[in-house]
């Protein structure tokens, strides 16, 4: 009996035979088989073409799972297949599409990926190992007091972190000012006045209905705000996160972060922690309209069967449609009123958007998304372009196009004219981008500090010292209780003298020596200040109001913008300071530059002048003397010896990204504050990553869970510091307590 014959693509059957027959019988036996059998072949007359090829099985050519994921986080399977005709993966996933499916694992998982077609099955394994988060409580501390709200004229009045912005049809513009729990508006005569304020927290989302009427939310809630000012509850508890639909409270919402409003005064909810999006009716009736509750992923469908991962914005279309900024899947999503969900733009690879979060429709159909530093316009017809600003470059500069820079856009509206308006949040100001992309500062003026405290000083006693944006230094005790530590409420200067008599700029962060020394950081009068137990504030380095790189002892010294701050063993203190130094200062005061080079942007490694930072801010220090910095434009970690030798850490991640500072951008998005305790773990505050995340000595990163209270639905840290088991996380409205056990 001859063998069995399989066909190649690239064979003929005269091929496959002729090497068929050299491998089984004589060379003369094979001459008159081969005549015999080409005469078979040949009867009737017609001649035998190449036969079609079959196709073989398919070919896996990869298929993999995240190396580290938190236990609960999403995170995506990938492969590259080809030849197939249909793909399944195990663990009750079933059959699949495309080259990746979203999983939120909870513990270590096998999938095996069966890849099929007429020929056959081949199949691939891979593991998904999860890290454990760690476990811990959540609650809000102590809320940080503010200056009081101005109103006005738009050039006077003052707001306190602007997150988001509506029109109404009159050509008023609503803001909501999160800092000061209050809703204002901006008359087209450029008058500022406040609705309401005193909320329970910060406003965030906010629309306009036609009918005149201001939709909101204020935690896990949505409500409804008339004209008159009267403010109800129309959906949801804001105490109370979860998801569930239904009439009016017994509706639950997570973190709901963007809303839209139609002509029949509808709201949509881009329910974020849901990964939903849900309608709400005028009567309060609220119902899932496109995805499933706590199921992250990516694919289109109705209702349901569609998948979305930390949608953030949603605006309404001229049609009537939905349009969604699905953020984790770097895509614009388009909703029909039956819930039928398809990809209207993917995501353009150009776009250098960092974790956008605002999304706002033109009268002509034209997309604007906001990033963190710049405003992007998709056109009707899917052409892009960056309509102002530069992303990764902070700053309050008005001007055309890239010459413009922003600080966090967190909410964007179009009037008729096609005007766009933003709220430039850490800048605490609306700004306004014509049509031709020339961007000036509508209304407010940019608020000190820039950012919320950045490090934290304890003590012994575990009080918190915390720079507030009222000038003062307030003093908050383990059990919440807040006073003014030093500095006069809402007067600032640079006199020292008894804590409250002294006057303070920006005061940026905070140190604790284990003498009870308070060091500050003023950011304003580029000065290192010192504050005794006995309550007497001194200035230890630099002179108020004198900016610059100089060495040298005390008031000799000069800082170009000192902002983070920490305090060693030996009282040393490390400040980060300007864009791209690290400073040293002795206990007696002298200062000398510990690594970097002043006015030296990059990303570099080395020995100290050699080294290059871009915009560092938070520093700590461990019991070794190694100093961490939290290098947040390179969105890196860096560490310095106390040789002055700076190095990158690299780390496997946990959630999200990539390895390494290089190409850590996706994990650590903005750093900013940062920790580091006994056990040699650090611990950063990610602005963007709305999760500490925890790098261990041997180089493992995992997120851990913060922000997971009621109470801390909306907040995002900008510094931390660990004590006693707990972490201190703090944002320019307020301290959150995170306890490890």
């Amino acid at each position: 009996m001859l063998p069995s014959i399989t066909l190649h693509p690239d064979h003929t059957l005269a091929g496959t035979l002729r090497d068929l027959f050299r491998r089984t019988v004589p060379t003369a036996a094979f001459l008159a088989s081969a005549v015999f059998m080409a005469s078979g072949f040949a009867c009737g007359g017609r001649h035998l073409g190449p036969s079609p090829a079959q196709p073989p099985a398919p070919i896996i050519v990869s298929f993999t799972a995240p190396s580290y994921v938190t236990s609960g986080q999403s995170d995506s399977l990938q492969w590259n297949v080809s030849g197939a005709t249909s793909l399944s993966i195990d663990n009750g996933i079933g059959t699949v599409t495309g080259n990746l499916y979203w999983i939120r694992p909870t513990s270590n998982t096998t999938y095996t990926l069966s890849a099929s077609n007429s020929n056959g099955t081949t199949t691939a394994t891979c593991t998904a190992t999860v890290y454990a988060s760690t476990a811990g409580n959540t609650s809000m501390l102590a809320n940080i007091p503010f200056s009081p709200i101005v109103d006005g004229p738009r050039a006077d009045a003052r707001f306190n972190y602007t997150a988001g912005v509506a029109m109404d049809p009159s050509g008023n513009l609503y803001v909501s000012d999160y800092g000061n729990l209050a809703i204002r508006r901006i008359s087209p005569e450029g008058m500022v006045t406040t609705l309401i304020s005193g909320l329970p927290s910060g406003p965030w989302a906010i629309a306009t209905g036609p009918s005149g009427n201001l939709y909101l939310t204020i935690g896990a809630s949505i409500c409804k705000l008339i004209p008159d000012g009267s403010l109800t509850t129309l959906a949801g508890s804001a105490s109370q996160a979860g998801s569930a639909d239904g009439p009016g409270s017994s509706a639950l919402f997570s973190s709901p972060r963007g809303l839209a409003v139609d002509a029949s005064e509808n709201v949509y909810v881009v329910d974020s922690g849901n990964d939903t999006i849900r309608q709400v009716t005028p009567q309060g009736v609220v119902s899932t309209l496109a995805g499933s509750a706590g199921k992250a992923g990516y694919a289109d469908g109705t209702g349901s069967a569609a998948l979305f991962n930390q949608p953030q914005g949603i605006a309404v279309g001229p049609s009537g449609n939905l349009f969604v900024l699905d953020t984790g899947n770097r895509a614009i999503r388009t909703i029909t009123l039956q819930g039928v969900v398809t990809t209207q733009v993917p995501w353009p690879l150009w776009i250098p958007l960092w974790s956008p979060v605002s999304l706002a429709a033109g009268f002509d159909g034209s997309l604007f998304l906001g990033g963190s530093n710049s405003i992007v316009k998709i056109t009707p017809g899917g052409t892009g372009s960056t309509l102002a600003g530069t992303e990764g470059q902070f700053g309050l500069v008005d001007g055309p196009g890239s010459s413009a820079k922003f600080s966090n856009i967190s909410g964007l509206a179009v009037d008729a004219s096609g005007n766009v308006y933003a709220a430039d949040y850490q800048n605490s100001v609306i700004r306004m981008v014509t049509p031709e992309a020339v961007v000036t500062t509508l209304a407010g003026r940019q608020t000190s500090p820039y950012f919320g405290p950045v490090n934290l000083g304890v003590d012994s006693f575990g009080n918190v010292f915390v720079p507030a944006t009222n000038n003062t230094i307030l003093k908050i005790t383990p059990a919440g209780s807040v006073t003014t530590f030093a500095g006069i409420p809402n007067q600032s200067g640079s006199l020292d003298g008894p804590v409250l008599q002294a006057l303070f700029g920006a005061a940026m962060s905070t140190a604790v020596d284990g003498t009870g020394i308070v060091y500050v950081a003023d950011l304003s009068n580029a000065t290192i200040r010192k504050i005794t137990p006995d309550g007497q504030v001194t200035t230890l380095a630099g002179m108020a109001g004198q900016n610059g790189s100089q060495d040298g002892l005390g008031p000799q010294a000069r800082f170009d913008g000192p902002l983070g701050i920490t305090v060693d063993g030996q009282g040393n203190v490390y400040v980060t300071d300007g864009s791209s130094t690290i400073r040293k200062v002795t206990p007696d005061g002298n200062v000398t530059t510990l690594a970097g080079t002043p006015g030296q942007y990059g990303f570099k490694d080395g020995n100290g002048a050699a080294a290059r930072f871009n915009n560092p801010d938070g520093i700590a220090v461990d019991l070794s003397g190694n100093i961490f910095v939290a290098d947040c434009s390179n969105a890196a970690i860096r560490k310095i010896t106390p040789a002055g030798e700076v190095t990158t850490l690299t780390f496997s991640l946990g959630f999200l990204g990539s390895a390494g500072a290089a190409t850590a951008g996706p994990l650590l998005y903005y750093p900013t504050g940062i920790t580091v305790d006994g056990n040699g773990n650090v611990y950063v505050e990610d602005w963007y990553g709305y999760n500490i995340l925890q790098i261990s000595p041997a180089g493992i990163a995992s997120r851990v869970p913060c922000f997971n209270s009621i109470d801390t639905l909306n907040f995002r840290g900008t510094g931390i510091v660990l004590w006693g088991g707990n972490f201190y996380v703090a944002s320019p409205w307020g301290v959150e307590m995170d306890s490890l056990y």
